[in-house]
């Protein structure tokens, strides 16, 4: 079993976990309030999921907003736009889930706003909507992770355009051709008669 499935049956089995003692406090101590009562709950906490919109909308501008280098070779630029792409995909199947549960919640606190005796179908949609802002949590909170991602990506591009740079400057200084003896005579005659001038004179204040 590779570590990626053990990571991931780990976080289902947290996941389930929480949700089975959410659920429980959920009916245990709450499950007797009026049905209006609940329905007001879950419209307070549906709405306040709401404001992960923004965390969401924000994530996705990080992504969309990786600078692109033209030091990149093109497997390079080809690997980096298949991470992000990889990373959007993932941004957006979370937020349509998200949707759903947000849905989900909505529709059953207005049920309950809507009912005005206890009974029928009072504990299964309480219950229902609580289960569906729990899963939200995390799920939202996973945005964060994929902040982290964007930076990730970002440092690791500016780092292999530096790295590229680097590589092409020192291979310009390699290919320079040598200079020729022509050349260099001059030079090194100019400094040998620098050289004895300064030796002359400080023999010559002796």
């Amino acid at each position: 079993m590779s570590a990626s499935i053990i990571r991931q049956t780990l976080r289902i089995a947290v996941l389930a976990a929480m949700l089975a003692t959410v659920l429980w406090v959920a009916d245990h101590f709450c499950g007797r309030y009026h049905p209006k009562t609940q329905g007001w709950l879950l419209g307070a906490a549906a709405a306040v999921f709401l404001l992960g919109e923004a965390f969401f909308w924000k994530a996705i501008e990080r992504v969309s907003d990786l600078p692109h280098s033209e030091a990149l070779t093109a497997a390079q630029a080809r690997h980096l736009l298949e991470r992000v792409q990889a990373l959007k995909k993932r941004l957006m199947e979370r937020w349509l889930m998200l949707l759903v549960l947000k849905a989900v919640a909505g529709a059953s606190a207005a049920w309950l706003l809507n009912r005005t005796d206890h009974g029928g179908m009072q504990r299964l949609l309480w219950l229902l909507g609580v289960g569906a802002l729990t899963i939200s949590l995390p799920m939202a909170l996973t945005f964060l992770r994929n902040w982290q991602q964007a930076d990730s990506i970002k440092s690791q591009q500016l780092i292999d355009a530096k790295t590229k740079k680097e590589q092409k400057n020192t291979l310009g200084e390699l290919n320079q051709p040598a200079k020729d003896a022509m050349e260099i005579a001059p030079e090194i005659l100019e400094g040998y008669t620098t050289t004895v001038g300064k030796a002359a004179k400080a023999k010559h204040k002796r």
